[in-house]
């Protein structure tokens, strides 16, 4: 898991990653929701990043300064891309990419962990009248037909396992007004926060130093539709969590006595480790899974029988995974204590 030592590095990593991608929703025509998610996959990407050069801050880079710690620790990203046509994602997985979080502790085995979501991709669209990124700007791509089958999934795979992935620009960008109301929303949301242990406390040194929280991509339950730009602020660190902070949230340990339970305290975006191995072998590409689940979906309503040809799901899936001592001799990694 993450110590207080990591997190400077791991929160400079990401941030970087959330800066890139959320400039491109400043360009007169931003991308749509598959190319935003193609440029999420590109940047996280070790090979494009050696490439094309396009992070200030690279996985290389991060590695290089969790090695220097010296307590072993690795920070890997993975992309697959699996092949299917665009009715999976109407008829079944309701999906842009899939995310998997895995930690691997080869010291402490035990406290090894995966989970995995199903991410659906919605881009924030600028107010019509204004031509800005203010309180009016919205998701327009949302709609209670595929709403529908949104809660369909979830109840079939459970709470947590689909997620709303939402492309913003940074709060920097948007107009002076929006901005004063947004860091407004942060500062009520967070007020009440216990900043303790080492996320809490990385927490609130981005904030001092930052001034509030700034980030674009943020990753909101599916209980829902997202209301608009406003709207998905107001449920900052409640049901939303920033890209960075969810991530981060996932590889940081908890109080075992309750004076800290995390980033958020109650709500369905509430990140824990959960072993959904179902969801993760559909997220991964396991054609039985994905077929089984092709046949339950249709039978809990879907009004239409998903395409034969459909094999797995979704498009992408990136797998993040923190391990501990993976270079210690295979034989002599564990701790044993007497």
């Amino acid at each position: 898991m993450f110590g207080p030592q990591h997190l400077k590095h791991v929160i400079q990593y990401l941030d970087g990653i959330d800066y890139a991608l959320s400039q491109r929703m400043l360009r007169k025509h931003p991308p749509d929701e598959p190319a935003l998610t193609n440029e999420l996959c590109a940047l996280l990407d070790v090979e494009t990043q050696r490439s094309e050069g396009n992070l200030s801050y690279s996985l290389d880079q991060l590695n290089a300064d969790l090695a220097s710690l010296g307590d072993g620790l690795d920070f890997d990203v993975a992309l697959d891309t699996y092949p299917h046509n665009t009715a999976m994602e109407r008829h079944v997985s309701q999906s842009d990419f899939g995310l998997v979080l895995t930690y691997e502790n080869h010291v402490l085995p035990k406290e090894s962990w995966s989970t995995a979501y199903l991410v659906q991709a919605k881009r924030l669209f600028r107010n019509s009248k204004s031509g800005e990124y203010d309180q009016r700007a919205n998701f327009q791509a949302v709609d209670a037909e595929q709403q529908t089958r949104l809660d369909r999934l979830a109840s079939i795979l459970g709470e947590g396992a689909l997620l709303y992935g939402l492309y913003c620009p940074q709060v920097p960008k948007i107009p002076e007004t929006t901005r004063t109301q947004v860091r407004a929303l942060h500062t009520r949301n967070l007020s009440g926060q216990i900043f303790d242990f080492g996320t809490g406390l990385a927490l609130r040194d981005a904030l001092v130093s930052n001034g509030g929280i700034d980030a674009g991509i943020w990753l909101r339950s599916t209980e829902g539709k997202p209301s608009g730009f406003v709207g998905l602020h107001d449920e900052a660190f409640r049901s939303a969590l920033p890209f960075t902070w969810f991530i981060i949230e996932h590889f940081t340990p908890r109080s075992l006595h309750g004076a800290f339970s995390g980033l958020i305290r109650s709500g369905p975006i509430l990140a824990e480790p959960r072993g959904n191995d179902r969801v993760r072998r559909i997220v991964t590409g396991d054609q039985q899974a994905v077929r089984d689940l092709i046949n339950e979906v249709h039978e809990a309503g879907e009004e239409a029988v998903a395409p034969t040809t459909i094999t797995v799901l979704p498009r992408h899936t990136i797998t993040i995974k923190v391990s501990v001592g993976k270079l210690l001799p295979s034989d002599s990694a564990r701790v044993r204590i007497e």
